[in-house]
């Protein structure tokens, strides 16, 4: 599986050169991400800091300190909010290094063949609901239990990381 799907090359030290211009990180922006994915995660569902902290086996002071920026949360902490929420939810954290959390099973670049039919297989849902220029709560649902979303999501996330370790090979 060289080249194409080289997982175990990872990223070399100085990656953001080839990813452009990420912010220094600090521990203030480092805390500022920790503090947005509590947040963000919280809200919608209406969880309170005891109920983040009974999901991820944590104290409820912690999460609301981690909350306010007043203190940080461990790496296993972090760790359980990606398995309690996905590994998405680690993304406003992962962006300070230029990254995404993915599902480990999302697309692997092994064997690309794939994505082009998956991706064909979603576009007629997709002209058909989005084709009238709107895109309603019905027409997010449909697509997403189509599965259409994640389909189109997961081509993106994996494209988007060959690019980018491309140009860290050019770069």
């Amino acid at each position: 599986m060289a080249g194409c799907c080289d997982h175990d090359a990872g990223l070399r030290a100085g990656a953001p050169s080839g990813l452009g211009k990420l912010p220094r990180l600090t521990q203030s922006s480092y805390r500022e991400a920790v503090s947005q994915t509590i947040s963000g995660l919280a809200a919608p569902e209406g969880l309170t800091d005891q109920d983040m902290a009974e999901l991820i086996g944590n104290s409820a002071a912690s999460i609301g300190n981690a909350r306010n920026k007043k203190g940080d949360m461990s790496a296993v902490s972090m760790l359980s909010i990606g398995k309690a929420f996905g590994p998405e939810a680690l993304n406003t954290i992962m962006a300070l290094i230029g990254a995404k959390a993915v599902p480990a099973d999302a697309i692997c670049c092994g064997n690309v063949s794939h994505i082009p039919v998956a991706i064909a297989q979603a576009l007629p849902l997709l002209i058909t609901l989005l084709g009238d220029n709107v895109c309603c709560d019905d027409d997010v649902r449909k697509l997403h239990t189509s599965g259409a979303i994640d389909t189109i999501i997961n081509a993106a996330s994996m494209l988007e990381r060959r690019r980018n370790e491309v140009r860290l090979k050019d770069g």
